[in-house]
């Protein structure tokens, strides 16, 4: 399981170089040379930071239809998601019960294959369209020079991860359809609930 998410370890990370110029300063403040290495490392790493959280709005998006897949390609990480919607759930019904059985079940799997996340989701649209329970899986890595061998990488873990989401939620709601869930379903989740136009 994970411990640190990315989020967590960018600042973790700005912490540890503002912290250790500090000291730097404090020690030694006549080492120029020591000092400058220091602050150029840190000024390059804020640099890297910004345009990590400039092209999160921007991502390139590729939809896997055979597989029921969503790749977001950003500069510097790669993620795959995919996921299965729960079909006519009946008003009031309550789903936490048997949730339990499949959180188990992805639990067990990610102990054995680390990096993954499950996230439940409802989606209520403001129209007449019918609202929307599932859960989805997601992968994610540092994007390397080779993408397509990373996102194959993760497609493998990701079919099993899927499998898995699948069965256990079929075994979990004997009553309900297991259907998959489309791109637009999974951008929306991805998005925080929000409709995007990505093609």
């Amino acid at each position: 399981m994970k411990f640190i998410d990315t989020q967590e370890l960018k600042w973790l990370a700005l912490s540890v170089f503002v912290t250790t110029l500090l000291l730097k300063i404090w020690a030694s403040p006549s080492d120029v040379t020591g000092l400058a290495l220091l602050g150029a490392g840190l000024l390059i790493y804020v640099a890297v930071l910004f345009l990590d959280y400039r092209s999160s709005y921007d991502p390139n998006v590729v939809w896997d239809e055979q597989r029921g897949f969503v790749a977001i390609i950003r500069p510097w990480r790669v993620e795959l998601c995919a996921a299965r919607l729960l079909g006519s759930v009946p008003l009031g019904i309550d789903l936490s019960h048997s949730a339990g059985k499949v959180l188990q079940a992805m639990h067990t799997r990610f102990e054995n294959e680390g990096g993954g996340t499950l996230v439940f989701f409802i989606t209520r649209p403001i129209g007449n369209e019918l609202t929307k329970v599932g859960m989805l899986v997601r992968r994610s890595g540092i994007r390397l020079p080779k993408t397509r061998s990373k996102l194959e990488h993760l497609s493998k873990l990701m079919m099993a991860d899927i499998m898995i989401l699948e069965s256990a939620m079929r075994a979990s709601y004997p009553h309900l359809p297991v259907v998959r869930a489309e791109k637009q379903d999974i951008l929306v989740v991805n998005t925080g609930g929000l409709e995007t136009n990505v093609s």
